[in-house]
């Protein structure tokens, strides 16, 4: 089952509560000296500014990680000890579902065939109204399903 430390959990929501009416996005990693979340720079707005016909959505509907610091996330998950537990991000004036944009953000390649982006990582979803959180819900690869499915989730 999936583990959410407490103190993660509730900086994961804060960050969703402070970024809307944006969407927010970060990482939960596991390390040696226990989770850690790290929040990642949203930067729809900018690629919607460059070329809305590409990016139509701006951050109040959609994220996109920066490069440079999922970058960096993939090599702190090669340190001895880390690991990357999930991805998050928000829903502002939305409920916290696994969307068809979801969903082909965490896979590599085209379906039938396609695989989840980062294996054995879950997709933590945080619905957020009115600057504050309503609903948390996770999501993990079903290989039997070959899609996503909700899963229960721990708070530790």
């Amino acid at each position: 089952m999936l583990t959410i430390d407490a103190s993660a959990l509730e900086a994961m929501r804060a960050h969703a509560e402070e970024r809307f009416p944006e969407e927010c996005c970060g990482v939960l990693f596991a390390t040696p000296g226990g989770q850690r979340v790290r929040r990642m720079t949203n930067v729809q707005n900018r690629l919607h500014a460059a070329d809305p016909v590409a990016h139509p959505r701006d951050a109040r509907t959609a994220y996109h990680m920066d490069a440079r610091e999922l970058l960096a996330v993939n090599r702190d998950a090669d340190q001895p000890g880390w690991r990357i537990v999930l991805f998050y991000h928000s829903h502002p004036e939305h409920d916290a579902y696994f969307s068809a944009t979801d969903r082909a953000q965490a896979l590599w390649g085209d379906p039938p065939d396609a695989e989840p982006a980062y294996p054995g990582v879950a997709w933590v979803v945080v619905s957020v109204y009115d600057r504050s959180v309503r609903d948390v819900r996770a999501y993990a690869w079903n290989e039997g399903a070959r899609d996503f499915d909700a899963v229960p989730f721990a708070v530790v």
